[in-house]
C-alpha cells in the first residue's frame, strides 16, 4: 500500500518553506439551489456532480457547464415499492470509479400495517443505481434512524458496499414491522458487507458496529465502538491495528491512503494504519482536502488564510505553498471539499452554493 508508511524513514532537507500569494480565477458557482439541511453532493463520471437540491431531491450539474442543471432519478419511489413517505434522501455516496451512487431513503411504514398506538424508528432504505440514471436501481437493504450518522460506502474496486446497521430482514414494510416487533421468525443472516456484483452478503466479522470513518483512497476504515479504537481493511475483512486504551479516535480525518489525523490530549497527530504515531509539536493543521499525495489545501490558523501545498507528515513540515486568497471567505473549519477533474480542481460548498475552483 503506497503512502506515508514507505515515505517517513526518508530524508528531507529543508532549505526554507516558501509560501507566496498570485492571482488565481476565482470559484464559479454551479448551483445555488443545494439544500439547506443537508447539502449533500458527490462527483461522479464525465465530469458531473450529483446533489440534493432545495427541494430535497437529487439533481446534477457538469463543472464544465455551470447552471445548467438536470433532474436525477434513481429509479425508486417509495409508494411504488409498498412504503409511505416524502422519500427524504439521508445520505449519498458515490462509488471510486464514479459509476455508481449509494443513496439512503427515508420512509415511513403504511398507516394500513402500522397501528396508530405504536411507535417505532422510521426505516431508512439503502440503495445503490448508476450515476448516469440510466440503470435500474438496486435495493441493499434496510436500517433505521437511530438519529446517528449514517455510515454506508464502497471499496475501492466499487464492487462492495459495506456498512453500519444493516437490519436482518428483507427491505419491505411487512419484514420490518415484524421485526421491529420482535418477530424473529423470517430473519436473514447479520451481514455488513454486500457483493454488488454477486448479491452475496457478508457479517465482516463484527469489525462494523454503530459508525465508521472510510477512507476515499483506500479499503481501510477507522471503527468500533465509541471512540473509533479500531483500523480495518474493507478489502479483506480484517482488522490491523486496534488500541483500545486511547481516550480519543484512533483517527479523525483520513489524509492518505496508509495514514489520518487524530488527537492524544491535545496534541495533533499522525497516526499510520500500523499504528505508528508522529506529534505534530507546531500549530495544528485544517486539511480541507488531499489533491495528491502529499499534496493539500490546508489551513494552519483555524481558515483565517487558505493554502496549497506539499506537506511532509512526520515532521509536520511545509515544503512549499501558495496562498489561495480567492478561496478566503468560501471555506471554513466545517466546508466540504472535494478533488475532482483528476485533481486540477475542487468542488465545494457555501451556504446554498456549489462552486467549483481550478487550480492555476
Amino acid at each position: 500500500m503506497e503512502g506515508i508508511l514507505q515515505k517517513a524513514p526518508r530524508l528531507l532537507i529543508f532549505a526554507a518553506v516558501l509560501i507566496v500569494s498570485i492571482v488565481t480565477a476565482q470559484p464559479v458557482m454551479l448551483t445555488d439551489s443545494l439544500s439547506t439541511t443537508s447539502g449533500e453532493f458527490v462527483p461522479v463520471s464525465g465530469g458531473r456532480i450529483i446533489f440534493i437540491n432545495s427541494s430535497g431531491i437529487l439533481s446534477s450539474v457538469n463543472i464544465n457547464d455551470p447552471f445548467n442543471t438536470m433532474s436525477f432519478s434513481m429509479g425508486w419511489v417509495p409508494e411504488d415499492n409498498g412504503w409511505d413517505g416524502s422519500g427524504e434522501i439521508k445520505l449519498l455516496r458515490s462509488s471510486p470509479d464514479g459509476n455508481l451512487i449509494c443513496i439512503a431513503v427515508q420512509v415511513s411504514i403504511p398507516r394500513s400495517i402500522l397501528n396508530s398506538a405504536l411507535s417505532m424508528p422510521e426505516p431508512i432504505i439503502i440503495i445503490v443505481c448508476s450515476s448516469s440514471g440510466e440503470g435500474g436501481a438496486q435495493v441493499v437493504g434496510v436500517t433505521i434512524d437511530s438519529g446517528e450518522e449514517l455510515s454506508f460506502d464502497f471499496t475501492q474496486d466499487s464492487r462492495l458496499l459495506y456498512g453500519a446497521g444493516f437490519l436482518p430482514c428483507t427491505p419491505d414494510p411487512e419484514d420490518y414491522f415484524a421485526l421491529q416487533l420482535g418477530d424473529e421468525s423470517n430473519l436473514l443472516p447479520l451481514f455488513a458487507v454486500a457483493d454488488l456484483e454477486e448479491g452475496s452478503r457478508f457479517d465482516a466479522r463484527g469489525i462494523i458496529n454503530d459508525h465508521f470513518i472510510s477512507n476515499p483512497w483506500s479499503d481501510l476504515i477507522a471503527a468500533g465502538n465509541a471512540p473509533l479504537t479500531t483500523i480495518a481493511d474493507m478489502a479483506i475483512f480484517s482488522v490491523i491495528f486496534e488500541d483500545t486504551t486511547i481516550a480519543s479516535a484512533v483517527i479523525e480525518q483520513w489524509i492518505e491512503p496508509d495514514a489520518g489525523l487524530a488527537q492524544i490530549d491535545e496534541t495533533q497527530i499522525l497516526r499510520l494504519a500500523d499504528g505508528t504515531v508522529f506529534e505534530n509539536q507546531g500549530e495544528p493543521f485544517l486539511i480541507l482536502t488531499r489533491i495528491s499525495s502529499g499534496n493539500y489545501i490546508f489551513s494552519r490558523d483555524g481558515g483565517e488564510s487558505i493554502n496549497r501545498g506539499r506537506i511532509h507528515w512526520p515532521t509536520f513540515e511545509v515544503e512549499e505553498a501558495t496562498e489561495l486568497t480567492e478561496l478566503i471567505g468560501y471555506l471554513s473549519p466545517s466546508s466540504k471539499v472535494i478533488t475532482v477533474n483528476t485533481g486540477t480542481g475542487i468542488v465545494f460548498r457555501a451556504g446554498r452554493g456549489l462552486y467549483y475552483y481550478e487550480f492555476q
